[in-house]
């Protein structure tokens, strides 16, 4: 499909006197639509980070105009074929790369890009070598990218633009690889060489499967620690005594999914058991997570990490209805790590429960002094206000919570007993 539109006639001359690329022409043209080209080049990137970051992402975006001396040998190189060249030109003369943290996020921003932009082209660099080859992973899209308010193309170039998707890895090899072999004036690498540059990618491609497997394993701990923390305040009404007639099963979300396999490889032994702890944890086998809560607080640990474990504990403690052995672990985590919000607002939920309001309301007070935008802390405070009848108190600190987490259910039905009790 031919992609450039019909180059005039002048430029063509321009272009391929004799078959030759006239070069001080071509470059006073280059000069010439250079800060038109750089100008429609900065708007297409300022409208992709738009949507990247609109969806949660903020790559390094770098972006190029191919330099003259680049687009001259191309074209120069091009000019034994008129036709080819009228038929379908440079299509890398402006150029976009997003280079990603994550394996993840590269699928992701190429999903994103594939909804906004007219796609004329993908390639997925890297496939085609065998694992005894080294060569660079990325992706490559080229986007139609209409060149408004330049009027006439360069010679020999597309109305496109192409856009590399790396990770920071799969960037950093294709900086050096070019460098050592792209750029190199000496022949190919001899077999030793050849060995260790794919020895080299292998490494750096593993390093980044790696990288994605941890991350993906740190946010599905984080999604069961947010389970964990809203199993503590499930309900707002709860009452000790029906505290301690409830399973931990009630307690825990039924529908919690099991972990996925552990990166035991890169785990030391604490590492190794505190994952056990967890996912004993997780799954609501609430005593044998205690048990391996209590083997961990017998290791040498350093105080943020015993003040975690201490938090944990004492939140299986709470799942299984043993209000005051769970503050007693929460008071211990704050000793360790005092500015800890999750341990002040669970021990602030511990008082509440236990009608010791003043504390309670004590630890969400020190909570947001620490953190002023802390959603848990503002309707924890909201709980405690409406148990003592100061449904105003109240009703101001369940609106901050729902102003930063408008999904927050727990604080829309305390609005509503609230408004009920304010009538």
């Amino acid at each position: 499909m031919a992609l450039t539109q019909p180059l005039s006639s002048r430029l063509l001359e321009v272009a391929m006197t004799h078959k030759r690329p006239d070069k001080s022409e071509l470059k006073r043209l280059y000069q010439t639509f250079l800060p038109a080209y750089e100008a429609s080049l900065q708007e297409l990137q300022h409208s992709i980070r738009k949507l990247l970051e609109q969806n949660g992402f903020t790559p390094t975006i770098k972006y190029r105009i191919k330099r003259f001396p680049a687009y001259f040998d191309k074209l120069r190189r091009y000019a034994t074929d008129q036709r080819a060249l009228a038929a379908s030109g440079l299509s890398d003369f402006l150029g976009i790369r997003i280079v990603c943290p994550f394996l993840a996020d590269v699928e992701t921003v190429e999903r994103l890009l594939r909804q906004h932009y007219e796609i004329l082209e993908v390639e997925h660099k890297g496939t085609q070598h065998s694992f005894r080859e080294f060569g660079y992973d990325s992706v490559h899209l080229l986007i139609s990218h209409p060149l408004d308010g330049i009027g006439e193309a360069m010679p020999g170039t597309d109305p496109v633009c192409e856009i590399q998707l790396r990770t920071i890895l799969q960037d950093a090899w294709a900086e050096v690889e070019h460098e050592l072999v792209y750029k190199s004036d000496i022949d190919l690498p001899n077999e030793s060489i050849r060995r260790k540059l794919a020895s080299l990618n292998a490494t750096l491609a593993l390093s980044d499967l790696i990288f994605q497997e941890i991350r993906d394993f740190q946010q599905e701990l984080r999604q069961r620690g947010r389970k964990r923390r809203e199993s503590l305040n499930h309900s707002w009404t709860a009452e000790p005594a029906h505290l301690h007639q409830q399973t931990g099963t009630q307690l825990m979300s039924a529908g919690a999914l099991r972990l996925g396999p552990i990166p035991t490889t890169l785990a030391s032994d604490l590492e190794k058991l505190m994952l056990l702890a967890l996912e004993a944890h997780s799954n609501n086998d609430f005593q044998v997570a205690i048990d391996l809560y209590g083997r961990l607080l017998g290791m040498k640990l350093k105080k943020r990490v015993r003040a975690l474990v201490y938090n944990h504990r004492g939140m299986a403690l709470f799942a299984l209805g043993e209000l005051r052995l769970a503050l007693k672990d929460f008071t211990t985590a704050l000793k360790f790590d005092p500015g800890n919000l999750r341990s002040l607002c669970n021990r602030g939920l511990c008082h509440r429960i236990l009608k010791q309001f003043d504390q309670a309301l004590g630890d969400f007070d020190r909570a947001l002094q620490i953190d002023s935008d802390h959603e848990e802390s503002y309707f924890g405070r909201a709980q405690c206000y409406y148990e003592i009848g100061l449904h105003d108190q109240a009703l101001s600190d369940c609106q901050q919570a729902l102003q930063r987490n408008s999904d927050n259910q727990s604080a829309r039905q305390l609005r509503k007993l609230i408004h009920r009790a304010m009538l």
